[in-house]
């Protein structure tokens, strides 16, 4: 028995439901209307031979077969689209100038290699590159004044648990997760530890990031309490946040600050040890733009780097 070839539109029909899990939304998503995705789900289910959906009047599942079928069709479907994406843009000749603007942290060798493999990708695209030494109003300009279109940033934690706070900007998604750290003086008493458990930051003076940032922030990247509650001191030594101003705080002073894993990475200093931390949510790099600033520029920048 001969078997007629899948068509795209069933593919895509199918990745969508299995994502919305409701006939409505779907169709809305494909621009077609809601009877047109169950023919084409049902064609699909034909081709394949087996019920990928189990439907009720008031609700849409995905049995095992689908997931199963998802599970491997979905990259590849990803894959296609941004093929195609691609192929667009290209026709388009796609140009223009991208202001990326990345904390020095990230490491310049990582900021370089999503810029690298964007104008590999999108020669007819130049990239400026504007690194900032740390947090302050320097990076508070840079973001909110258009001073940049895109700037990559170390975030507290998931990103998805914030994006309501600051509605102007939109965050993500993530590019990388770094376990967090604690830089200390090589003369401090820590500084011979394999690790520190979040509870022991108790016992120590954390520098405080400066009020430059809001205070969800500051008290994301730096909490006011261990995981178990116990209050930690937290000491604020510097108006602007910077590399330089924090590596003069941890050796002066048997202050300890909390880092990235990767704090350093390309930035270290004598006098300077980093020593991981455990208990603590890890730190996302995320890109970060105003969100009424959003473009296809930004959006495909993001997608190399999430591949590179």
């Amino acid at each position: 028995m001969s078997v007629n070839p899948v068509d795209f539109r069933q593919i895509e029909a199918f990745v969508v439901l299995a994502e919305e899990l409701h006939f409505g939304r779907a169709a809305a998503r494909l621009h077609l209307t809601a009877g047109r995705v169950s023919q084409l789900i049902r064609l699909f289910e034909r081709q394949v031979g087996e019920p990928l959906f189990a439907r009720t009047s008031r609700k849409v599942e995905l049995l095992a077969a689908g997931e199963a079928l998802l599970t491997e069709m979905e990259p590849c479907y990803r894959e296609l689209l941004h093929a195609i994406d691609n192929a667009r843009a290209r026709a388009r000749g796609v140009s223009g100038t991208l202001r990326l603007g990345y904390i020095i942290t990230i490491g310049l060798a990582r900021a370089h290699m999503y810029v690298s493999a964007f104008e590999r990708e999108y020669p007819g695209v130049s990239v400026s590159t504007h690194p900032l030494n740390g947090f302050g109003s320097e990076l508070d300009q840079a973001l909110r004044e258009g001073v940049v279109d895109l700037f990559l940033l170390w975030f507290p934690g998931n990103p998805v648990d914030y994006a309501d706070l600051e509605p102007e900007l939109s965050f993500g998604p993530t590019l990388l997760i770094s376990s967090r750290a604690l830089a200390v003086s090589a003369e401090h008493p820590l500084a011979q530890r394999d690790s520190v458990d979040a509870e022991e930051l108790a016992d120590y003076e954390v520098i405080m990031p400066p009020p430059t940032f809001p205070s969800w922030f500051v008290d994301a990247w730096s909490p006011p309490t261990t995981p178990s509650g116990r209050p930690i001191r937290r000491r604020s030594v510097v108006a602007e946040w910077g590399v330089d101003a924090a590596v003069d705080a941890i050796v002066r002073t048997r202050l300890v600050h909390l880092a990235t894993s990767l704090r350093v990475e390309g930035l270290a200093r004598p006098g300077v040890v980093l020593i991981p931390v455990t208990g603590l949510p890890e730190a996302h790099l995320v890109p970060v733009h105003r969100a009424e600033a959003d473009s296809a520029l930004i959006r495909r920048f993001v997608d190399v780097a999430m591949r590179a």
